[in-house]
């Protein structure tokens, strides 16, 4: 299931792409297709594109082999959208399609768009996971109908010749390179914040301190992550964000990398509230102790690797 963004959410996720020429280059037509065919919003794919970028970020080897299942698991989401009340709403199999073929293709030009001027006919570092996105949609009439016009465009809204800057979406900096300067002050202030309370591991970590600085940026990088982290969890507590799941993120940090620290320590060094059971009990899915999902879990754990 695709959840549509709200308004704020695409507003915020918008301050993230302005940047991007790649972005700016697409719009057009996205919003053309929100228009005459009713397409999801062009924020909500693009989002869906991002994520699947971010997946294929963190898989290690062999990248080309997660395609089919991203592409067969895309399909199946698209089938019902959920709206911003909460209400699903079921699609016909040939809007779904249409829908995940536009993402791909998104996807398959940001992977295109690594290329550096002067080197097109040369092997490229993407091209397995170009190769095996464009082999399952190389016929589809959505698919021609999107690469022909996307690539006939020429000239920009304002008569210059459109320059797409070369960015690999598989090296972290090109998420930041896309933000404006409103999407860079959200990242930056809740990574300070973050830090700013849990300043007290410093002692404790030791060398993992600086992976521990290194995992908060990759975190407040991820749109849906640092959406949570603005939620005030539990209430009135004097690190006014989500202080739950930020203790979750650590306990998960710790189990993983194996750091030798006290629990009881770690509680003492970041608060004078007794705060065990959240460094403990973060894969607590279905109780009262973690404010991770099962899935914000995977994505932090591939983010230590």
């Amino acid at each position: 299931m695709i959840r549509q963004l709200n308004r704020d959410e695409q507003d915020r996720l918008h301050h993230r792409y302005r940047e991007s020429d790649l972005f700016r280059h697409w719009s057009p037509l996205l919003c053309r297709m929100e228009w005459e065919m009713q397409e999801v919003d062009m924020v909500t794919l693009w989002c869906e594109a991002e994520k699947i970028l971010q997946q294929l970020r963190q898989t290690q080897d062999n990248r080309d082999e997660m395609i089919p299942y991203i592409m067969k698991r895309l399909l199946s989401d698209f089938r019902t959208i959920q709206d911003e009340n909460g209400v699903s709403n079921l699609r016909t199999p040939e809007q779904a399609e249409r829908s995940a073929v536009s993402v791909m293709c998104i996807v398959l030009t940001s992977l295109i768009n690594a290329v550096e001027s002067g080197h097109e006919d040369e092997h490229f570092e993407n091209e397995p996971m170009c190769v095996a996105i464009v082999g399952p949609l190389r016929s589809h009439p959505h698919f021609k109908f999107l690469m022909d016009t996307f690539f006939s465009r020429k000239m920009g809204n304002d008569g210059k010749k459109v320059v797409i800057k070369p960015s690999d979406p598989m090296m972290l900096q090109a998420v930041i390179d896309d933000m404006d300067d409103e999407a860079r002050k959200e990242m930056e202030t809740m990574k300070g914040t973050i830090l700013q309370h849990t300043q007290g591991l410093k002692a404790l970590f030791g060398d993992y301190w600086q992976h521990w600085e290194q995992l908060c940026s990759k975190v407040c990088l991820d749109f849906e992550l640092i959406g949570k982290l603005k939620d005030v969890n539990p209430r009135h507590n004097e690190w006014g964000i989500n202080q739950k799941m930020i203790c979750n993120i650590i306990g998960l940090f710790i189990t993983t990398l194996q750091v030798s620290v006290s629990i009881n320590n770690v509680s003492k060094a970041i608060s004078e509230k007794r705060l065990n059971s959240y460094l403990s009990n973060h894969a607590d899915y279905s109780g009262s102790d973690s404010a991770l999902s099962k899935t914000d879990h995977k994505k932090i754990e591939q983010m230590l690797v």
